[in-house]
């Protein structure tokens, strides 16, 4: 009955034509002023979706007047009041669809007007978020309201500035690992590290530098348990690949930041014991043995330091120096031919 009541009320308002602005204030929507500056009991009345649905009709009724949801909530709540009520809508399964259809005219109408992506990252309160944070819907949303933007504006790309404006990049480079580990933020995490590269590439950081940004260098007795350590290496590889006659060698840095070869290369067998750390280790042995081997260092010398003496047959110490030494005679072999 009160359904039919009002269809019967909302023709009576179309045959009127009584504007959608009028008709928020009739159905007393009006009447609902934010709680406080974080919410409003707007979304959980009835009214909304009545007035929501008298606004289609009247816009397809009235070509020529359209107008939107966004244009008239802005009218009667500041951006930060009509963020946070957003915010908490959808939360809310019975009002996120509302919600969201709200904030799609939002971000058209902040487009227009030229609202800076770090203004809207601060106005959805993303810099509260911590490691949550690429978990977040309106994580998403403020991306690609980011990326937009830069095309419509021809501006550079926002999403790092704004996220190391709030975070430190140790901060961004760890929740960009932890992104890693959720299917649902992988795609996420990817990208990001990829722009955390090209950031770190324009202000001329070296993989040193990055090394000591995440204050690496302070846990060098476990490093290849740190997930940071990923970022570092994979940013060392990117490098590699954007300096075109530049070979970079993690195995050469992380020398230089142990000390000396013999102390890398007791880390690494350390490492490789250890099934978390084996495959990054046996990795890291691999560049060392490539640096023994551009320096063409004596076997000797690396037998020393791979302490490979009193080791058992299948140890990978053995095998390691062994593929040393096949590949130091081959290089030799080379360069005799060649100086003949």
């Amino acid at each position: 009955m009160a359904n039919r009541l009002q269809t019967e009320q909302i023709q009576r308002w179309m045959a009127q034509g009584k504007s959608p602005e009028q008709v928020f204030g009739l159905l007393k929507l009006n009447k609902l002023l934010p709680i406080s500056w974080m919410s409003s009991d707007l979304f959980t009345k009835p009214g909304l979706t009545t007035w929501i649905k008298y606004l289609d009709d009247f816009n397809e009724a009235n070509p020529d007047k359209k107008t939107t949801l966004i244009s008239i909530l802005s009218s009667r709540y500041s951006d930060k009041a009509l963020a946070n009520m957003l915010i908490e809508a959808n939360k809310i399964q019975s009002t996120s669809s509302i919600a969201k259809r709200i904030q799609a005219e939002q971000t058209q109408l902040w487009l227009k007007i030229g609202k800076e992506p770090e203004d809207i990252f601060t106005l959805l309160q993303l810099e509260k978020a911590g490691d949550t944070l690429f978990e977040n819907p309106l994580f998403s949303a403020w991306i690609k309201y980011a990326d937009d933007f830069r095309l419509l504006h021809n501006t550079d790309l926002a999403t790092m500035p704004t996220l190391t404006n709030h975070y430190s990049d140790e901060v961004v480079a760890k929740m960009i690992m932890k992104a890693y580990e959720n299917p649902n933020t992988k795609n996420i995490a990817k990208r990001l590290e990829s722009e955390l590269q090209r950031d770190w590439l324009f202000a001329k950081q070296s993989p040193y530098d990055a090394f000591i940004i995440m204050n690496l260098d302070k846990t060098l007795d476990n490093v290849f348990e740190k997930t940071l350590f990923h970022i570092w290496y994979n940013y060392g590889l990117y490098v590699n690949k954007m300096n075109l006659g530049q070979n970079w060698n993690p195995a050469a840095a992380l020398t230089y930041i142990y000390g000396g070869d013999g102390k890398l290369a007791d880390v690494l067998m350390a490492a490789e014991k250890v099934p978390s750390t084996k495959a990054m280790a046996t990795e890291m042995q691999n560049w060392q043995v490539t640096l023994w081997l551009h320096r063409m260092m004596k076997p000797e010398r690396v037998y020393s330091l791979l302490r490979v003496e009193g080791a058992a047959a299948d140890d990978a110490r053995r095998y390691l120096y062994r593929e040393y030494v096949g590949a130091y005679e081959e290089v030799k072999r080379i360069r005799s031919r060649n100086a003949s």
